[in-house]
């Protein structure tokens, strides 16, 4: 099985940082299961990339064709598959209205 490269946008990396921040302010040990399952969904991703759900342009007309997510609960991780490369763009929490997050500025 071909290895895909995994890398992570700058923005999904403050998001795992504030997501690790906010966590650990009442449970640090929570904070690093979270932040583990995160990391081991990427890894995944580097072996399986195309186990995500692939955006339809309908619901996310705003992103370029050929997104998906992937469910890391309670979290939803996006990324994008550029030749040999899974770029992980946004992590954001499953209640939060999806479209607003991702177009927000960090």
């Amino acid at each position: 099985m071909e290895k895909y490269k995994v890398e992570f946008s700058r923005r999904a990396n403050l998001q795992i940082h504030n997501i690790f921040a906010y966590i650990s302010e009442d449970n640090s040990n929570a904070a690093l299961k979270v932040i583990d399952a995160l990391e081991a969904k990427a890894i995944q991703l580097g072996r399986s990339p195309f186990i995500g759900i692939e955006l339809s342009n309908d619901e996310y007309p705003f992103l370029p064709l050929g997104y998906r997510k992937v469910v890391v609960k309670p979290f939803v991780m996006y990324y994008r598959i550029i030749d040999q490369t899974v770029y992980i763009t946004h992590i954001v929490h499953s209640k939060r209205n999806q479209t607003r997050a991702i177009l927000e500025e960090e």
